[in-house]
């Protein structure tokens, strides 16, 4: 049967691109050959056995408790069932890759446990029923999010196995809800908090064929705003359509663009996508980090103008204020930067752009694997871009060691970020390639193999580390048609030769490379990218950033980190020249193989500092040092550390 993509558009009427098959891409080596084969590995069963265990994760022995396979309380956050869902839906998918026999019986084993949890009415949610709570009580026990979570792993899981236990859950459960909020109670209009119902119940029309699913995704859209009480945390307190400003939880407002990006390819309903392109702007252009992060505020006051007077809503897990993007004290927790990039790729698929899909990219190698340690068996919540080391606080970890979801002594059970790192790393295949009628597009770049409709082929890469990647036709169209090969924006002189020769056509930075031809299965396309280390500098309103630079190349956002540093020398003391010459060497015994940039740079010493806030400047003393950066996403796996990716210049 025909599975559909991880994003089911192929007959959606309003983008332009179609997602392929989920089995269309697999990895043969390299950088996501490797991630792919530790997602399988170690996080999957890791994250199983956490998730199964009552004393840590809770989550699989609270549906147990609901169907009557144990006695308990229920144990964990209001969002808990989340983490069933979602490892169903990477387990799925590791699956269809290597189709383990004792993985499918351990997820039928699975979702016959959510079967006998779900309620005879449909509804499905252990924090609610284990508890004993009334339903729909308070937005924030987090009833839709779950629900939503279940409608998408529901759609992968019978895509791919042809499966119907899951997806009955699915269609009952949404069945349920429709009914529940389709009269529109305004009692009700707040309830969507985590938005996840939206993409699940697109997706859920998208499996079926059934419009009610998708009118139930753009009930959610409209009651959004449109009942007075909402906040500026929900994104609830004006309707989608109205706003101007990117606000709020940052998981909430992803997780609602990217549905609303959803309803509108199978709508076309214009008001929704000038609402998201205005939203885009103000968030990549005012809020987004420099390594795609995109929740600066941990605990704080939104502040707006109300009239006259100013008022405020209390925020948390937030966006801020316009260029408000601190180092030291940045959230961006990982789920909201896939919560971006799910976004970001609807915006793809609706508008084939480059600047999409380079922010996917950006999120991807920066903000989305930091969440996940090396070894691929502890996580981080969120991701700084300054650390002082020991004694350096946040919300989520006294010392900012990585942590195993559902460890008591946390603030939170911790269970979103990694299951959904799972999830992100066992699909990234999905989204390397789309088609169009123009032909076939490359969004991303990896070693692997493709088989979509006429097209074979193979990708040969060390890409992100190296920019020369290889095209080798096995099969292609009978007709002339376009390979659209995404020249990035940071990549400038970038050429593309096809059987040896270089082709003329346009491959600026930002742009699509369109080569039209009729293709032989014998062609082969190289494109070279080059990858040169630069510095960047932030806009002068971001006042935390105003003298630093950050270190990029290729689409990895480098780091200086204590452990490469010479003895003595601490992170906070060391100035790049604004001129610096990066000597690049790949180290494969470091960090699981990375490349490395080196230069001189300079150490202004620190001086004694104790009980003073203040004092008169002086002459210090100025040596120079070579320093060592290495990627961002690699940090923090050699112990507790200082680190910082804006660095002063010199």
């Amino acid at each position: 049967m025909r599975n559909n993509g991880l994003v089911g558009n192929q007959r959606s009427p309003h983008c332009e691109l179609h997602s392929l098959e989920l089995d269309a891409v697999h990895w043969t080596r390299g950088f996501w050959g490797d991630r792919l084969k530790q997602c399988r590995e170690v996080m999957l069963p890791h994250l199983y056995e956490r998730m199964a265990n009552p004393e840590t994760g809770h989550a699989l022995t609270n549906m147990q408790i609901e169907a009557g396979l144990k006695d308990g309380e229920h144990a964990g956050t209001d969002w808990q069932d989340a983490w069933v869902y979602k490892w169903l839906e990477a387990a799925v998918v590791c699956w269809a890759i290597s189709e383990d026999a004792e993985l499918d019986r351990l997820m039928d084993e699975t979702i016959a446990t959510v079967v006998q949890a779900q309620q005879p009415d449909g509804y499905i949610a252990t924090q609610t029923t284990v508890r004993g709570r009334e339903r729909f009580q308070n937005p924030a026990h987090h009833e839709l999010y779950t629900m939503g979570h279940l409608l998408t792993a529901a759609c992968i899981h019978h895509r791919l196995t042809g499966k119907m236990a899951l997806l009955n859950v699915a269609l009952r459960a949404a069945d349920y809800i429709y009914d529940t909020f389709r009269g529109r109670d305004p009692k009700l209009a707040h309830f969507p908090h985590n938005p996840s119902i939206i993409m699940g119940g697109v997706e859920l029309y998208r499996t079926t064929g059934n419009r009610t699913y998708l009118d139930m995704a753009n009930l959610f859209i409209d009651m959004r705003g449109a009942v007075p009480g909402g906040g500026d945390l929900e994104q609830d307190r004006v309707p989608l359509r109205d706003e101007t400003e990117v606000v709020g939880h940052a998981v909430f407002y992803t997780y609602l663009y990217a549905g609303a990006a959803d309803a509108y390819m199978e709508t076309g309903d214009r008001s929704l996508l000038e609402a998201l392109d205005r939203l885009w702007h103000d968030l990549t252009e005012k809020k987004m980090y420099v390594h795609g992060g995109v929740c600066a505020v941990h605990q704080g006051l939104f502040l707006r103008q109300e009239g006259p007077l100013w008022g405020g809503q209390k925020v948390h897990e937030a966006a801020g204020h316009p260029y408000e993007l601190p180092n030291s004290t940045a959230y961006n927790e990982t789920c909201s930067q896939i919560g971006c990039t799910m976004w970001n790729w609807r915006m793809l698929l609706i508008d084939p752009q480059v600047k999409y899909a380079d922010i996917m990219e950006r999120q991807i190698y920066n903000s989305i694997l930091s969440g996940v340690g090396i070894e691929g068996n502890d996580w981080f919540y969120s991701n700084v871009l300054r650390w002082y080391g020991k004694d350096h606080h946040l919300l989520t970890a006294d010392s900012y060691e990585r942590f195993q979801p559902g460890d008591p002594e946390r603030r939170r059970a911790h269970i979103c970020c990694p299951t959904n790192v799972l999830r992100t790393v066992a699909e990234w295949h999905n989204y390397q390639y789309t088609t169009s009628d123009a032909g076939l597009w490359v969004h991303h770049y990896a070693a692997d193999t493709l088989a979509a409709g006429p097209w074979k082929l193979s990708q040969e890469t060390d890409y992100p580390w190296d920019g020369e990647v290889t095209f080798r036709m096995a099969a292609t169209p009978s007709e002339p048609t376009s390979l659209l090969l995404r020249i990035p924006g940071w990549a400038t002189h970038a050429t593309i030769s096809v059987n040896g020769e270089a082709v003329d056509v346009p491959a600026a930075p930002g742009t699509y490379a369109r080569i039209s031809r009729r293709w032989s299965a014998d062609d082969v396309v190289t494109l070279c990218l080059p990858m040169q280390p630069f510095l960047i500098e932030a806009h002068p309103k971001a006042e935390a950033l105003r003298n630093h630079v950050a270190v990029q190349r290729g689409p990895i956002v480098y780091c200086l980190e204590s452990p490469d540093l010479p003895e003595g020398v601490r992170v906070p003391e060391v100035r790049v020249p604004r001129e610096a010459h990066f000597t690049v060497t790949h180290r494969p015994e470091l960090l699981h193989g990375v490349t490395v940039l080196e230069c001189e740079a300079m150490r202004v010493p620190e001086g004694d500092w104790e009980g003073a806030l203040y004092r008169p400047v002086t002459a210090q003393p100025i040596d120079s040092v070579t320093i060592r950066l290495v990627p961002y996403y690699a940090w923090a796996n050699r112990g507790i550390s200082e680190m910082n990716v804006w660095i002063p210049v010199c």
